[in-house]
């Protein structure tokens, strides 16, 4: 049992009051303008990602084109000594056929 009644209710009003004033006042502007603040960097960071990454795609492409190109020319290359190779083998065994025709 309370000997004094109290109502606190107008100054928790009071108090509800001054913290939505401040909210309202002080904290929404900073708040809005660190969202702002992040969304300017978040777009910059975005920007720079897609342009590195275009980047880093076209050079990944020249690579392999200059890859390819190097394959192919090392392909003709191989084909070219077989080539050659089954050739002189198949005068080598002419010229055996020519030498060795009228001794057997």
């Amino acid at each position: 049992m309370a000997l004094f009644n109290t109502d606190w209710t107008k100054e928790l009003e009071q108090v509800n009051q001054v913290a939505k004033k401040i909210i309202d006042d002080d904290i929404s502007p900073l708040i809005d303008h660190k969202i702002g603040l992040i969304n300017k960097h978040a777009d910059e960071l975005m920007r720079k990602s897609a342009y590195q990454a275009d980047s880093l795609a076209k050079d990944m492409l020249k690579e392999i084109e200059l890859q390819r190109q190097k394959l192919v020319r090392d392909i003709t290359i191989v084909g070219l000594f077989f080539l050659l190779g089954f050739t002189l083998s198949g005068a080598f065994l002419i010229w055996l056929f020519f030498l060795f025709k009228d001794r057997f």
